[in-house]
């Protein structure tokens, strides 16, 4: 047998069990999620929405459907923010509290957002699906303080008026992240 072989079976192995993993938790998670699946996002547009907020060391921030907390980890990374992460998607979820070990400021619960009190943070992250945009809105309108900063990427808060829409070039796309 080539030696190559020895190389390429195993990737090729891990890839499909890595894949497949992917579409049991999705599965598993669909019903919750409403269709709803775990998609990163771009290092670059994570960048260019911090650089538009006005953020303090000590400050807070959440994710809303956190993925694998790269939000998280760059906000306390680069701002000394304190992080928190929901996430119902167990792979992404599994995923974040390993890339996040040993950071105190992160926290990430795999739970849904929605019964969750958000009036104590600073700014609100969140890349959702337009179907629950408007209940979206309507939570964050009932416990929001004034002041706080609201980042939605990809689709807007309906009743909310954005006070800056970046709509740079991330990876090809003109991708809107709407900051209100």
């Amino acid at each position: 047998m080539h030696v190559w072989l020895y190389i390429i079976l195993p990737v090729i192995g891990v890839l499909f069990c890595l894949k497949l993993a992917y579409v049991i938790t999705v599965g598993f998670s669909l019903r919750k999620t409403r269709g709803a699946v775990f998609v990163s996002t771009p290092r670059k547009m994570i960048q260019s929405a911090f650089e538009a907020l006005p953020l303090e060391p000590g400050m807070r921030i959440v994710d809303l459907g956190c993925g694998d907390g790269r939000i998280l980890r760059h906000g306390v990374r680069t701002f000394k923010v304190k992080a928190l992460g929901y996430e119902i998607n167990p792979l992404p979820y599994y995923i974040a509290r390993l890339l996040s070990l040993g950071k105190k400021d992160i926290r990430i619960f795999r739970k849904s957002f929605w019964p969750e009190d958000l009036s104590e943070q600073d700014v609100v992250f969140c890349y959702l699906f337009p179907d629950v945009m408007p209940r979206l809105a309507t939570k964050l309108k009932n416990e929001l303080r004034p002041g706080t900063w609201v980042v939605s990427f990809n689709f807007p808060l309906p009743g909310f008026q954005a006070k800056k829409v970046l709509n740079e070039d991330f990876l090809g796309k003109r991708d809107p992240i709407y900051i209100y």
